[in-house]
């Protein structure tokens, strides 16, 4: 620093302590000779976001003779969002169509056979002549009884399964190198 920039520095005489504002005098003053080394202006900076290590110039005074370059690259990442890819609606509904079944059915009838007899004897039998002699038979048939009946034809089940398939994916990437002017001068790489 130069003699007047040290003039330049507040006094720390009446100072009860050190706040923002004294802080910001002093930092002044070393951001002044370091722009003026550096040919540029000095940054604004505000009191309720600043900090230390915003100026590694002023507060790393024991690491100016070593500095740090950091060398970039670039890598591809691989992340997977789920979306939906469509949907399946599985349902049913009802056809009709004409059906035919085949019973069958009984039906009784009655056969009257009148024949003449061959022997003929004479006889006088006491019942003979008599009015109102019946002769009864019963006579049944059978009816068909259709009716429906719902059974199960197919069952059918639903699922889902997960097939797992990779997919590759290429890219151009970037990549730092370090760049060494040495003008003449022996370098030591580690």
């Amino acid at each position: 620093m130069t003699k007047e920039q040290v003039k330049k520095l507040p006094n720390f005489d009446d100072l009860e302590r050190v706040d923002y504002n004294y802080e910001e005098q002093v930092r002044g003053v070393y951001r002044g000779s370091l722009a003026a080394s550096a040919m540029m202006q000095p940054a604004i900076y505000d009191c309720n976001t600043y900090k230390y290590e915003q100026e590694p110039s002023l507060y790393d005074i024991n690491n100016q003779d070593q500095q740090t370059l950091k060398l970039y690259e670039e890598r591809l990442i691989a992340n997977k969002q789920r979306r939906k890819a469509g949907e399946v609606t599985i349902g049913k509904h009802v056809e009709t169509e004409n059906a035919r079944v085949a019973v069958p059915v009984e039906k009784e009838r009655v056969v009257i056979q009148r024949t003449n007899p061959t022997h003929t004897t004479p006889s006088n039998p006491r019942d003979a002549f008599n009015d109102g002699e019946v002769a009864r038979m019963e006579i049944y048939e059978e009816t068909p009884d259709i009716h429906k009946e719902a059974v199960v034809r197919e069952e059918v089940r639903v699922k889902k399964v997960v097939d797992t398939d990779t997919i590759e994916a290429n890219d151009t990437v970037r990549r730092e190198e370090l760049d060494i002017d040495a003008e003449g001068r022996p370098i030591v790489d580690n």
